[in-house]
Order: structure tokens, then sequence, then C-alpha cells
């Protein structure tokens, strides 16, 4: 234990640290409670859907989706992995919290601000204007909020705090939910329900914000390294070892530093493998419906989201766990993370494929039996998909983000090729399979990645050695890896 260490001390929110002393309890305490409120956020979202469906006129939806559809492509491109480069950072130096998110902060002000200007001169400007204008301005305005609100998740989750997280989804989505129906029933128009869904993204966001400035305010408090100290310490490391003992690579330190440079160098590769992600992810419908038709399109869409709604699992443990990933020194916190997701996939995906021929006609209706054979082939690449997820952090934890940016960029040619060739042939059964051909591209490429990461990072002449060592120390029962 290091003569000068000092204990970082955290304002506690709604969960005391005191109470999770276990480090496993209080991870799956975490985990449960991110799954929790993703999936109320998520049906929130599900039920204002419905009701738009049904109280507005069809056109009206019709802007309410393209509104909906641009709000989250400007979320994206305002990000362009910021949040991830920052919740690394702070993991790495919770000492340095302050300066990352106040620079940070204002950085993405000023993108969502500007990204709004342009979607409303763009649509105000259009001949459409009298329709689009106004909602779908309103609804960028909200996306691009709800995205600065997702920022400053990450900020908690590089200080090891998803009850944060959680705590603020469930009043967002809450009140966006309450505020949505409200104004659905008042008056169904899509301008009104777009400036209701907006109020409460606006107040969970000043809320936000205050909380992490004052997180802020007790970042640099130190105390003598007692005993106490160091467990508490371990404590906000989620549950690993001593956390500068545990830490990865070193940003440069603050004093001297740059975003402008910082951006280039960690920050686009990032953003840039987060773009081609989501377009090898969801580039399968366009396609479906340049080569397939509409019909096939309305199917495949169905099945797809089913199961991009069991990501909510692996998303939930990847909160949770992201600063332990950031600072391990070799692959033992990847192996302990990795298997639960990955086992969580496989008995969810085996269940559902076998109840697939009645679960498809039970949600959507029997005209949507026909997507039931597509349903179970992409049910096959959700294991590889949620391995995906720890994969692809632990990557980036250990600045591997130009590898990253690499293998979505090359995914996304295998995704094209391979749809190319199997839509026309199979429709959407060959998109199906195009995706699961995909993860399992990607499973390859992030794996040889982490292997000669991790080899250089440990020195290791061997990588597969390290895996098995990794393997044995982690306790995971029945798995074996050839060096």
């Amino acid at each position: 234990m290091r003569e000068a260490e000092h204990l970082i001390v955290v304002e506690t929110f709604t969960v005391d640290e005191s109470t999770f002393r276990n480090a496993k309890l209080r991870n799956a305490l975490l985990i449960a409670y991110k799954a929790f409120a993703d999936l109320a956020g998520k049906g929130s979202l599900f039920v204002i859907t419905v009701a738009a469906a049904r109280r507005l006129s069809p056109a009206a939806f019709g802007v309410f989706s393209i509104g909906a559809t641009l709000g989250w492509l400007v979320a994206v491109a305002t990000d362009f992995g910021i949040q991830l480069h920052l919740a690394r950072a702070v993991a790495r130096r919770p000492s340095d919290a302050a300066v990352l998110l106040r620079t940070w902060l204002f950085i993405r002000l000023w993108m969502a601000g500007a990204a709004v200007a342009v979607v409303g001169v763009c649509t105000f400007a259009s001949p459409w204007r009298d329709v689009y204008g106004p909602p779908v301005t309103v609804f960028a305005a909200m996306y691009a909020v709800a995205s600065l609100i997702e920022f400053l998740h990450y900020f908690y989750r590089g200080l090891s705090r998803s009850d944060l997280e959680s705590s603020l989804i469930l009043w967002q989505r809450g009140g966006t939910l309450v505020c949505g129906l409200l104004a659905l029933a008042w008056k169904p128009d899509v301008t009104v329900l777009a400036i209701a869904m907006l109020l409460p993204v606006v107040v969970t966001f000043v809320a936000s914000l205050r909380i992490a400035m004052r997180l802020d305010g007790n970042v640099g408090r130190v105390l003598p390294p007692t005993r106490e100290a160091s467990a508490d310490r371990r404590s906000l490391g989620e549950g690993g070892s001593d956390a500068a003992d545990q830490a990865g690579p070193k940003d440069p330190p603050y004093i001297s530093f740059h975003p402008g440079a910082a951006f280039f160098r960690d920050v686009f590769p990032i953003g840039a493998g987060i773009v081609l992600s989501a377009l090898y992810f969801r580039i399968d419908v366009f396609l479906v419906q340049l080569w397939s038709g509409t019909e096939s399109v309305a199917l495949y869409n169905a099945v797809f989201r089913l199961v991009e709604a069991l990501r909510l699992f692996p998303a939930a443990v990847l909160a949770v766990t992201l600063p332990s990933l950031v600072r391990a020194r070799d692959l033992r916190t990847l192996v302990q993370v990795s298997w639960p997701v990955a086992g969580f996939a496989v008995v969810a995906s085996g269940g559902l494929w076998l109840a697939a021929g009645w679960v498809i006609p039970l949600v959507y209706g029997d005209r949507y039996l026909g997507a039931v054979p597509a349903f179970r082939i992409l049910l096959l690449s959700f294991p590889l998909l949620s391995l995906n997820y720890a994969l692809t952090h632990q990557l980036i934890g250990w600045d591997g983000q130009r590898t990253y940016a690499t293998l979505c960029g090359l995914a996304l040619v295998v995704n094209v090729a391979l749809n190319a060739r199997l839509i026309p042939l199979w429709s959407i059964e060959g998109a199906a399979w195009a995706t699961l051909a995909t993860e399992a591209f990607l499973t390859v490429g992030c794996c040889a990645g982490i292997w000669l990461i991790g080899s250089r990072r440990s020195g290791a002449g061997v990588p597969g050695a390290e895996v098995q060592s990794a393997v044995q120390r982690a306790g995971v029962p029945s798995v074996e890896v050839q060096s």
C-alpha cells in the first residue's frame, strides 16, 4: 500500500455504499436495479408509441416516427464516443473527474445545440415546414437533451455509481410517460406530444447536472490511509483489487489536458466505431426493403426488435462493471463478466427458440407467423451479440479504440456483402444469417485484438496461456481454453 494513498470520497445519493461491503452482492443488486430501470424505461416509450399510434392520425404518427428516428441520429452524432471516453478516463483518474466532466460537458453542450439548430434550419427551410418544422425540431431537441443525460450517466458509471443512473432513468421515463399520455388525452397533436415529452427530459437533465456537480465537489477530499479507507476504496472499485494497482493504461495528466488532441486520439475512433456499429446493426432493414419489399421489412423489423429487447441484461451488466474492465490488469475481470452474460443469452435464446411458434403470434398476431424462421436464426446470434458487448468494452477499456473502429468498419463490409448475396436468395432469413455471421466475425476479431493487447500489457509470450490462467483464477466451471 502506498504511503501517500488517498481515498476518493463520492457523495451518496440513492444507495449507501456501506450497505454493499460484499462486492458480489453489491454488483448483483446494481445490475438488477439497472436492468429494472432500463426495462421500465423501454416499456414507457413503448406505451407512448402505442398510444400515439391510436390517438394520432396516420400522417401525424408518420411525423412522430420521423422525428423520433431523426432525434436518435442527432443523439448518436453529437455523442460520437465522448461519453464512453469520459467513463473510461474517470474510472482511471477519479481525482480528475471534475475537470473531465466540465471540459467535455462544455463541448457536448455546443455540439447538441448546433445539431438542433441545423435540424431546425433545415426543417423550416423545407417545403414541408408547416407539417414537419415544429414537431421534428422539438423531437430533435428532446433527443439532444436526452443524450446529455446519457453523457452524465456515463460519468456516474466511471465513478461506480450506476445506482444514480438507474434512479434518474426511472424518474425521467416515468415523467415522460405521464406527460406524454396526458398530452395525447388532452389534444392528439404531434407537436403538443413532442413538447410534453421534452419537459421531463429538461427537468431530469437539470437535476442530474446538479447531482454531478455536487459529486465534483467531493472528488479530491482525502482521508488518511487507514484499513477502513482501503476497504472503502476497494468498494469504490466495484469489488476488484486496489484501484491504483489494477489501473489500466494511464491517460496524460489532465493538468495539461488538450481536448482537441484527446478527441482525435481517443474519442474519434470510439465515435467512428459506434457509428459503424449502428450501421452494420441496422442497415439490413434498408437492404431488406431494397431487395425484398416493404412487407418483408415489417416482418423482419418486428422480430429483430424482440431480439434487441433482450440486450437489456447484458447492457445492465456492462454499465455496472465498466470501471472494473477499465482498471483490470489481466483477463480475469473480462472472464468473470462474460460467462454470466453469455450464459443468460444461451438460456434465453434456447427458451425463445423453442417457443417461437407461439411467442410471435402472441405478441404481433398471426400475420407475423412468417417471421418465425428468421426470429430463430436471430436468436442464434444473441449469445455472440451479448459476448461482444463485453469484448468491445474491454477492447476500448484497454485503449484498443482504433482496433474497435477497424473491426466495426470491416463488420459493416462483411454484413453488406453477405446481405447482398443472401437476401435475394432467402429474403429475411438471409438477412438473419448475415447478422449471425457478422457477430461471429466481430467475436473473432475482438478476441484477437484483446489477446494482442493483453500479451503486450502483461509481457506474456503466449496470449493463450494468459487466457487459460485467467479462466482458472476466475473459477469458471466447465470452461476449457486451448493455448
